[in-house]
């Protein structure tokens, strides 16, 4: 599968302390112009075709999407749907869900298939200075979409602040009526202060394994997340997932509004000179110096010694790219998380561990919408 982060404007109004846009492109008003969306679908169309993909998800990212109205939307989605016609392809948006209106609904229910993927942060956004504002008008915008028979998928990205907070805020989301959560890696681009090491992201991944299997073992229900269902069909089954053994150096194609292209949307605004447009064709993409290079580190440069020898190297294969390796400085922890994955294996080695492991990932799979692809396809 293709997937797209299509970004009909950068412009967005919800500052984050982690954001990966710098402040400046995201007060950037610009809209992707006709001509470049049409440059955009064909590409997006040749891309599929030349390298076999059946199906096309597009993401309709930002900046904030719903910035703009809902006949804007509207348009877009009739504009990308003609474009790409005769290819099986599915819509979704990311969203902070602030900007939201009863105007939006149709859009979201038709074009969307009723999804909202929409990120909450619970340290750095604040409303008139106060975080808790910023929250109570979130779960506003929730109750509103809810009302509507929308489904909307939590995303949120650790920080610093959320360390030693993993059973408080999954008592939030299970309090909150989700039974699903998305969790970003704070990425090394952009504003980093507050950005958790390897080492302690992965102790917040197992933090998390600890409440949730606790909850299954008392309730027999438990709230998910991507990552952890990921670590545990890795541990179980050796299969890929989230931040482990992916090929999105490959499948995934970042499109700016002014036609600014890149293969992962945390690297888009640094390394804008190096990429071509989406106006130069898909040779350009293709054959792109610097795309060729990320996908050569993804599958082999990010490979080091201690991947070789690690008994998840089969399916982790050396973890995020963009992810720095910090064995033998900082945290010690490689950038496949491996003191989490180890933590997963010891739980699984009991039947009864295994039995409740096996629980999570069926929690996980009957949810509506696939954990490891910010809720697009089913798992299979």
């Amino acid at each position: 599968m293709l997937q797209v982060y299509l970004k009909p404007t950068n412009f967005c109004n919800v500052g984050c302390d982690f954001c990966y846009l710098p402040e400046e492109v995201r007060a950037d008003k610009t809209r992707m112009s006709d001509s470049t969306l049409q440059n955009s679908l064909e590409l997006i169309r040749n891309l599929a075709d030349r390298e076999g993909h059946d199906r096309v998800s597009i993401l309709y990212h930002g900046g904030e999407p719903l910035s703009m109205s809902a006949s804007v939307l509207m348009d877009l989605s009739d504009k990308v749907r003609h474009g790409l016609a005769g290819l099986q392809i599915q819509e979704a948006i990311q969203t902070s869900l602030i900007p939201l209106r009863h105007s939006h609904i149709p859009f979201l229910r038709d074009r969307c298939d009723g999804f909202v993927g929409s990120s909450i942060d619970f340290s750095g956004r604040t409303i008139q200075g106060s975080n808790s504002k910023y929250v109570e008008l979130w779960l506003e915008k929730v109750e509103l979409a809810r009302a509507q028979g929308l489904h909307v998928g939590p995303i949120m990205v650790p920080t610093q602040n959320e360390l030693g907070r993993a059973a408080e805020i999954y008592r939030w989301f299970k309090e909150h009526g989700f039974n699903h959560f998305n969790i970003e890696r704070y990425n090394p681009y952009g504003a980093a202060g507050d950005r958790p090491s390897n080492k302690e992201h992965s102790a917040f991944l197992s933090d998390l394994f600890d409440v949730a299997m606790k909850d299954l073992r008392q309730t027999g229900t438990c709230v998910t997340n991507n990552a952890v269902a990921a670590s545990i069909g890795g541990v179980l089954h050796n299969q890929p997932g989230e931040r482990w053994g992916g090929t999105c150096q490959r499948d995934f194609l970042v499109i700016n509004p002014d036609g600014a292209l890149n293969t992962c949307p945390d690297r888009m605004e640094y390394e804008t000179d190096r990429w071509p447009k989406a106006q130069d064709g898909i040779d350009a993409f293709q054959s792109s110096p610097t795309r060729l290079g990320w996908i050569k580190v993804q599958h082999i440069d990010h490979i080091e010694n201690h991947c070789r020898k690690c008994e998840f190297r089969s399916w982790c294969k050396s973890g995020c790219p963009i992810t720095d390796h910090q064995v033998h400085t900082g945290s010690g922890e490689c950038a496949g998380y491996r003191s989490h994955l180890v933590k997963v294996k010891e739980f699984v080695a009991s039947e009864d561990g295994r039995r409740f492991a096996s629980g999570y990932l069926s929690a996980a799979g009957a949810l509506p919408f696939d954990p490891y692809t910010r809720g697009l396809e089913r798992i299979a």
